[in-house]
This record gives C-alpha cells, structure tokens and sequence, in this order.
C-alpha cells in the first residue's frame, strides 16, 4: 500500500536532498528490522511550509515508525493512490 505522510517544513535553509536522503535510510534501517516499509519520494510545498512523504508500507505505523527513525513527526499519515 502506499501512505501518505504530511508535516511541517520551513521555506527555506531545508537542505531537500539531504532530508530525503535522511528518509529513505530510516525508512531502509526499519525494513530490515523487519517492517516493511520503503521510501518513494517527498514533495515540499515551500509556500504553505509543508512536506508530503510517500511510502510504501505494511501499514500507517511502519510509515510512523520511519518517520520517527529520521527525526520527524508527521501531522498524519494516510493511505494514498499512484495514477500514472
């Protein structure tokens, strides 16, 4: 499934690469704890000061659980779609 976590991110001084470098090895570190759970992208909306993480996951905790593994709490977590 895939989930969509949404938080707060300044407009500025965020260092985008390197914070989703920072998601993607939490998120690597949790799965091979045993919790599947993959990165796929963020998206950061400087304008309203917002971040949406997707992953790929068993559930909304293991997406919790990545998330907390990088550093960030998430204002919610939600199941989403991909429409190529």
């Amino acid at each position: 499934m895939l989930y969509l976590a949404e938080f707060y991110l300044p407009a500025v001084g965020v260092p985008l690469a390197a914070f989703a470098e920072q998601a993607r090895l939490a998120a690597d570190r949790i799965n091979e704890s045993g919790t599947a759970v993959r990165f796929v992208r963020a998206i950061h909306v400087a304008q309203d000061e917002s971040c949406f993480v997707i992953y790929q996951a068993e559930s909304p905790a293991a997406v919790a659980a990545a998330g907390a593994a990088a550093g960030f709490v998430f204002d919610s977590v939600v199941e989403a779609a991909e429409i190529p």
